[in-house]
């Protein structure tokens, strides 16, 4: 995704609260999250695949996109 593409996806699907990312993390508030990483990509001065935030924050579209086609 780029990242164009993430800020359109978390723009139309909301993170509930208390939505866990992973078995270690649960996003507990969800628009600091979202306004932390995506300023860290937009920041990012290499390949955005070798970035951190990036990936947290696909792994979070992951998990919306998974939640939302099991309904």
């Amino acid at each position: 995704m780029t990242i164009q593409e993430l800020e359109e996806f978390f723009a139309t699907h909301p993170v509930p609260p208390g939505t866990k990312q992973n078995a270690a993390t649960t996003i507990v508030d969800a628009e600091k999250f979202l306004e932390v990483n995506l300023a860290v990509v937009k920041a990012w001065p290499k390949d955005v695949d070798k970035c951190p935030s990036y990936w947290h924050l696909c792994e979070l579209a992951k998990v919306l996109s998974d939640r939302v086609e099991g309904d």
